[in-house]
């Protein structure tokens, strides 16, 4: 085995029952081929109109699918944003869409961050087991395994945003996953059109969520209040408006939805968790952002020091004034790029608290074996989901 770096993620530690590309995303879709714009290629764009000049029009028996997705990311993401296309054919199933993704990551040379996959077949499918698409969660498995390998094996952190396709409008028929493992796979419901509209939406509005991820730092959660409605005025599930739906059960089922908020016009998204259980320490993606912003960070700068000459103690030890240096090597570069843009949270309370607390092990005989060890560890922010007041008089008899 050629020397390299090995960060394993560990979990568990919450105990909850060069600047990366923090933020680009692909959009794999089913699609249609025209004189400009051709399947199984990828392309990328920085707007609607670049889009639109490819030949990706809104035309039903056509491309509307992804046209409305771009549209709808465009929107939230503000033109300029960089943005990866790649189309397959309409007779491909919702299973070879997360196939065929693959190609376009190993395409952008590590710098996607998330695929969305718009799902448009030329059939219908119609199968429906436990409230969703027959072979659901198969498909979550799938782009989980894949976001997995790119992650260990290419240093390419991934997470995929699925579409509930199918959704049969019935809360009680979601299994939901409560018991399941995609920490890496968001599963959205809610579209802008409505299921029995001209355009028979079965899937979700993947592009407005996509674009809100794509605008903002790897802490901020989708549906934080300050940042604004989000830019469509119609939100759906099926032909019912959002607000007339029990979201708290979607919610409960670990499934991102819009909502509305009492007192604010517009539509939010209810949070951003992930499709696994509340035990995970990346079950929300913005913890998930976070520690793969920092894992990339931290690769990046250990491979700075593979086959560096190590200075050793007369027990075969590494040197501890190499040891300090490597550490504040590593935590330099995080606190740079992370703890000084407010993406991690640094004690005030504490002198000179980073938020990044970098330990090598010294006590391991690296004249022996070769091995550098040690842990990482940074301190995500809080998130005020449940805001609990009382309220009354002030009169003092």
């Amino acid at each position: 085995m050629r020397p390299g770096v090995a960060i394993a993620f560990e979990n568990g530690n919450l105990g909850v029952v060069a600047t990366s590309p923090d933020g680009i995303c692909a959009i794999v879709s089913s699609a249609v081929a025209n004189g400009s714009f051709a399947l199984e290629t990828p392309y990328t764009v920085y707007s609607l109109k670049e889009a639109e000049t490819l030949g990706i029009i809104p035309t039903v028996a056509g491309n509307y699918e992804l046209h409305k997705t771009i549209k709808e990311f465009y929107a939230e993401a503000g033109t300029g944003t960089e943005l990866w296309i790649y189309g397959v054919a309409k007779t491909q199933t919702l299973d070879q869409l997360v196939a065929d993704s693959e190609a376009v990551l190993l395409a952008s040379n590590r710098r996607i961050r998330f695929v969305t996959l718009k799902y448009a077949p030329s059939v219908a499918d119609t199968d429906v087991t436990a409230g969703l698409r027959t072979g659901f969660p198969a498909t979550l498995a799938a782009a989980q395994a894949i976001a997995e390998e790119y992650t260990t094996e290419k240093t390419q952190p991934v997470v995929y945003i699925i579409e509930a396709y199918n959704y049969t409008g019935v809360a009680a028929d979601l299994v939901g996953f409560s018991a399941t493992t995609y920490n890496r796979v968001v599963v959205l419901i809610g579209d802008t059109e409505t299921r029995t509209g001209a355009t028979a939406s079965k899937g979700a509005a993947v592009g407005v969520l996509a674009g809100r991820i794509a605008k903002n730092q790897v802490h901020v959660n989708v549906g934080r209040v300050k940042d604004g409605a989000l830019k469509p005025l119609s939100f759906y599930v099926l032909d019912t408006p959002v607000e007339q739906v029990n979201i708290d059960a979607l919610y409960d089922k670990g499934f991102i939805t819009p909502c509305t908020h009492v007192g604010k016009s517009g539509y939010y998204f209810v949070d951003d968790h992930l499709a696994c259980t509340v035990e995970d320490d990346y079950h929300f993606l913005t913890r998930r952002r976070v520690i793969d912003k920092a894992y990339v960070l931290a690769n990046a700068t250990l491979s700075n020091f593979i086959l560096d000459t190590v200075p050793l103690t007369g027990e075969g030890k590494m040197q501890d004034s190499y040891a300090k240096s490597l550490e504040s090597e590593v935590e330099r570069v995080i606190v740079q790029e992370m703890t000084a843009k407010g993406e991690l949270s640094a004690d005030v309370t504490i002198a000179n608290d980073t938020g990044v607390e970098v330990l090598i092990d010294t006590t391991n005989v690296i004249a022996t074996d070769s091995q550098i060890k040690g842990k990482i560890r940074v301190r995500p922010h809080g998130y005020g989901r449940f805001i609990e007041f009382s309220i009354g008089f002030n009169i003092t008899a």
